[in-house]
């Protein structure tokens, strides 16, 4: 076919006519596709479903070393906002309410 003679106008409608064409073949290809494998299976004693049932992803588990997030332990009275699980160094703020004469212990949640 010589596609020089043709006009755009021409070009264009030959061009959705072939891409129609196409998408009808792959629908029949799939379908076709699809009986044979449904036979293969059926041949097998499964359903296409059980061949290719996906299993569900196992749950991520944390990078080595990292830890689940604590639980708070201590609270500042004057300002929820600081808080500390007794994890790591002890935090400014408490560290100054214990200067001043108070007890760990009496910042526990």
């Amino acid at each position: 076919m010589d596609l020089t003679k043709l006009s755009r106008q021409d070009l264009s409608k030959l061009k959705s006519d072939v891409e129609r064409e196409l998408k009808k073949r792959e629908r029949r290809e799939k379908a076709a596709a699809k009986k044979k494998i449904q036979a293969i299976a059926q041949s097998a004693g499964f359903s296409v479903g059980e061949l290719f049932e996906e299993k569900k992803p196992k749950a991520a588990k944390p990078a080595s070393g990292a830890r689940a997030k604590a639980k708070v332990k201590f609270r500042d009275p004057k300002n929820a906002k600081n808080t500390w699980s007794g994890r790591g160094r002890m935090p400014k703020w408490l560290a100054a309410e214990i200067e001043k004469g108070k007890k760990k212990e009496d910042f526990a949640v």
